[in-house]
């Protein structure tokens, strides 16, 4: 086994980077206790305000870790077109770690230590850090741009730890000769074979609204894969249904991963019903993915992937369809992105949602509704 190089990082305000070199570390999309992150970055929060720390930078995906041995442990996904570097907030590099090849990312921080000097300067490290970075495939969005809690100590005052079920993002679910899901290792020659027919659009290229536009394009296409025939039904109704559509997605996701039994969920639903004030947990997707993953009432699942799709956490995609039909503006990319985590929270059974859009939403709508509307 190749081990895993450590060394000392330096800490300036709070902080050092798993970066490119000319990335932005300002331009954060997500943030959490240990991590914060945003386009090509990780920003580690430490405990101390200047000094060293102790890192051990870990690519080969080899050494198994027990997440109760460390106080927290947090799991994003990046994406970069450059080398990944470690860097201090003033540019330094640390360059006993190799860089990291550019390449879409699974980097889970691992954290011991931050209380033990909080917010002093220091000449020792007194705390210890593990990173480890797996490559995946380019075409799984698994935990892109958010940031989920793997484990948080307990502690004096501190609630027992809530488990977050810890996903298999080696393996990949494809179709298999008997219509079930096969589970197979994502670099397999059956995976590659569902990733080559990926954005080709079963022939049939989008509507010029829909081609613009490259995020309405990305968003468009991945509902594509799945149901080409799908896309042109939803790209055909008018902006206040594809608003419509998002909304009522987000109304079966929270269903179907069970949070409609929750109260304040529910009340939330109301409230994107109603365009009024959601409950304080609502306000944003990092409150909300904090609240899914601390609050012990909520119990966690995993459901399988498909269409060469890893495992999910349901209760997770499912806060992304109600964060998009309540803050995405483009009503296409809006109904499209609604339709794509709600179809990742059904997991294999996502032809169910399909069927119930076309029966539910759309049978009723037909082209004097458009004409009427347009």
């Amino acid at each position: 086994m190749t081990m895993a190089p450590t060394g000392a990082v330096s800490v300036d305000h709070h902080q050092f980077l798993l970066t490119a070199a000319a990335t932005d570390p300002t331009d954060i999309t997500a943030e959490s206790d240990l991590i914060w992150t945003g386009p090509g970055f990780v920003a580690v929060q430490a405990g101390i305000a200047y000094g060293p720390v102790t890192l051990t930078l870990d690519t080969t995906a080899e050494s198994g870790v027990e997440l109760t041995d460390w106080d927290i442990v947090e799991e994003t996904v990046i994406e970069s077109a450059e080398e990944l570097l470690v860097i201090s907030l003033d540019g330094h590099v640390a360059e006993q770690f190799a860089p990291v090849p550019p390449g879409r990312y699974r980097v889970r921080v691992h954290a011991r230590g931050r209380d033990l000097n909080y917010d002093i300067d220091v000449t020792e490290p007194s705390e210890t850090y593990l990173i480890q970075i797996q490559l995946i495939p380019a075409r799984d969005d698994g935990g892109m741009g958010v940031i989920t809690s793997l484990h948080t100590a307990s502690g004096p005052g501190r609630p027992p730890a809530k488990t977050i079920p810890v996903l298999d993002y080696d393996h990949v679910y494809i179709t298999g000769p008997d219509n079930q899901q096969v589970k197979v290792h994502h670099d397999s020659p059956q995976a590659h074979a569902v990733y080559a027919q990926r954005g080709t659009w079963s022939g049939r290229p989008p509507s010029p609204d829909v081609t613009a536009d490259h995020i309405r394009y990305y968003s468009a296409s991945v509902v594509a894969d799945w149901d080409r025939d799908l896309v042109d039904d939803i790209d055909a109704i008018p902006p206040r249904r594809q608003h419509d559509l998002a909304r009522w997605c987000a109304h079966r996701a929270f269903e179907r991963a069970g949070l409609t039994a929750h109260a304040d969920f529910r009340a939330a639903l109301d409230a994107m019903d109603h365009d009024i004030t959601p409950p304080p947990d609502f306000a944003n997707a990092s409150l909300l993915r904090h609240r899914i993953d601390t609050d012990p009432a909520i119990t966690l699942t995993v459901v399988p992937g498909f269409a060469g799709n890893s495992e999910r956490i349901p209760q997770h995609t499912a806060t992304g369809s109600y964060i998009v039909a309540v803050d995405q503006p483009d009503p296409v990319k809006a109904a499209f992105d609604a339709v794509r985590f709600t179809a990742e929270t059904y997991g294999p059974d996502y032809r169910q949602l399909f069927d119930r859009i076309r029966t539910e939403f759309l049978s009723n709508f037909g082209p004097d509704d458009v004409q009427r509307e347009s």
